[in-house]
């Protein structure tokens, strides 16, 4: 074999040896540019579809279900699983989530109404006083940044009946004050929110003629809770606990009587919610959750009484589009509150109770329908719940919900 024919042998062999570098360099380009296009396509599915939740710091693996993107009124998720999609109670809790949302949401059943700007959001409701039938509208002001939310609400009344003697005056009057504050951070959501709820019946009286009686109650409850869920992928957890304080007090001449029916209170609740998919597919998915509440209730004086509280809320939810388009949706889900154990202690009487029981079981059934991209339309059947920290036992009440939506 001459240098020539050596010497090309040598030059094809590079030539191919270059190709085939060329060709894996050029395939491995494409791969990453290929893997770079779905995960910006995962990303935008996910945060995009069907409704907008722009969200950077989330991971693309988290709450890609098609389930978990839709926005749903208060007839879904009412034993609060924390698997399940955000609903409008959950925005009002961590207001950080109205952050980029635009839409406006009506809600005739609970006399709520919410309106979302992408940033500033405000909302109209009523809150109901406890053992009081004093009834106030509420005005909520709000901002929203992805990772940051805030909101104010106030609700005032008065109502003043004087005599044209000066002999009897009497003065009726509301007050609800609230604030809430979210966070996001290391993938969780942190939560802070106060409610100061205040009524007052006052009568003055001529001193010749009676006594001047105060009747009052406040109610303080501060709420504190931090979530997993933004960045949940299977399994969604939230620790909190809650803060009441119940003061309900006759004052007469100046002097306090504290003998008022219900007693003045304080409680103190610490809880954890779970929630988790065991069945899902693009079309249907069934949601295990459940929560555990400790409560200590301390009754003020002239009371000696005290009680530890117990409480178990175990749940199921499902949930399946119906359609080739997936406008229609059902979802459905019962639970009960499982009061594990409770001792109260009497020391007024000298006596102790202790006991379990299972409370009966809710059920609550609903439909969605979503016309296009811009229309949502909800009704739910059920019954009213007490799911929140302290409260142990159902009302049994059956109610409706409808609730629309138009998104922006």
């Amino acid at each position: 074999m001459n240098l020539k024919t050596m010497f090309g042998i040598g030059l094809v062999g590079f030539g191919l040896a270059f190709a085939q570098d060329g060709s894996s360099e050029s395939r491995s380009m494409s791969e990453q540019e290929l893997q770079k296009q779905e995960e910006q396509a995962a990303s935008s599915e996910s945060l995009t579809s069907p409704v907008a939740f722009v969200k950077p710091d989330i991971p693309k693996e988290s709450k890609r279900s098609p389930f978990n993107a839709i926005l749903h009124g208060k007839s879904y998720n009412r034993h609060s699983n924390m698997a399940a999609a955000n609903n409008t109670d959950l925005l009002l809790t961590y207001p950080n989530l109205f952050a980029n949302r635009k839409f406006f949401y009506i809600e005739p059943t609970n006399k709520l109404g919410i309106v979302s700007l992408g940033s500033f959001f405000t909302a109209f409701d009523i809150s109901n006083a406890p053992h009081d039938d004093t009834k106030l509208g509420r005005l909520t002001l709000g901002y929203a940044a992805p990772g940051f939310g805030i909101y104010i609400r106030a609700g005032l009344g008065r109502d003043r009946v004087s005599n044209d003697a000066g002999v009897v005056s009497t003065t009726y009057g509301g007050d609800d004050w609230a604030a809430s504050i979210a966070k996001s951070f290391l993938g969780m959501n942190v939560a802070a929110d106060v409610d100061w709820l205040t009524t007052k019946k006052q009568v003055h009286s001529d001193p010749d003629l009676g006594s001047e009686t105060e009747d009052r109650f406040d109610s303080l409850t501060i709420n504190l809770s931090l979530t997993n869920a933004p960045t949940a992928k299977n399994f969604t957890w939230t620790l909190g606990a809650r803060f009441v304080n119940f003061l309900n007090e006759t004052e007469v001449d100046g002097e306090v009587k504290k003998a008022n029916d219900p007693a003045s209170f304080w409680d103190i609740s610490p809880y954890i919610r779970g929630g988790l998919s065991v069945l899902e597919n693009e079309n249907a998915r069934i949601l295990l959750g459940a929560a555990a509440i400790v409560s200590y209730k301390h009754y003020d004086d002239p009371l000696d009484l005290y009680s530890l509280t117990t409480v178990l809320q175990p749940s199921m939810l499902g949930e399946v589009f119906l359609g080739e388009n997936k406008n229609f949706m059902f979802y459905g889900e019962v639970g009960y509150d499982w009061v594990a154990f409770q001792y109260t202690k009497n020391g007024d009487t000298d006596t102790s109770r202790m006991m379990d029981l299972m409370d009966v079981v809710n059920a609550s059934v609903g439909f969605r329908y979503q016309y296009k991209d811009y229309l949502a339309v909800e009704f739910g059947i059920g019954e009213s719940l007490f799911t929140g920290t302290g409260n142990f036992f159902q009302s049994g009440n059956t109610i409706l919900d409808f609730s629309a939506m138009i998104r922006f």
